[in-house]
């Protein structure tokens, strides 16, 4: 890569120039004085051109020469943030007391016994219902014939013959309702 200076131009100026190189161009070589008077116009505005491209180059070597002073200021902003920061953890670290936090030590062994408790007491849960489980899957090879037996030992149940339908008595706490009912 070849170094290559870069400046800051103005680009209305520049416009103007190539519009007249191309007038230029485009007029006939029968006026001579019109071409001369555009020549020294372009002379001019390439004076103008170079005086602005001076301006604006100093202005930016001014600009640039205030940036190491202002990075210099940064740089010791930052040293004295940090030094802050590292100084308040310091005295932090330092006015620790272990005795503050042994309630909350405490606490915490205690949720971790109860947890404890509670996940082996989950654990003996789950193997009961994986014992149950497995005696409602158990195939039954052999039919029971107990409950049949049983069955056809026991007394059949005497037939009562039905009896009409008794009216309800009052309940005691109800009022008695003494007229007839209507029909």
């Amino acid at each position: 890569m070849v170094d290559e200076e870069f400046e800051i131009i103005p680009v209305n100026p520049i416009r103007r120039l190539e519009k007249r190189i191309e007038r230029l161009e485009s007029y006939s070589v029968e006026d001579p004085k019109s071409i001369f008077k555009d020549i020294i116009e372009i002379v001019r505005m390439n004076q103008q051109i170079v005086d602005e491209l001076a301006k604006s180059n100093d202005a930016l070597r001014i600009e640039l020469s205030k940036l190491p002073g202002k990075m210099d200021e940064l740089i010791t902003d930052m040293r004295q943030l940090i030094a802050f920061i590292k100084a308040s953890g310091d005295s932090e670290q330092v006015g620790f007391d272990p005795n503050i936090m042994k309630p909350v030590v405490e606490k915490l062994e205690d949720l971790v016994q109860v947890n404890k408790t509670l996940a082996e007491k989950n654990d003996a849960m789950m193997e009961l219902f994986d014992e149950v489980n497995k005696r409602l899957k158990r195939p039954q090879t052999q039919p029971s014939t107990i409950p049949v037996l049983q069955q056809m030992q026991k007394p059949p149940l005497p037939v009562r013959p039905a009896l009409p339908p008794q009216p309800i008595p009052p309940h005691p706490t109800q009022p008695v309702n003494t007229q007839k009912q209507l029909r």
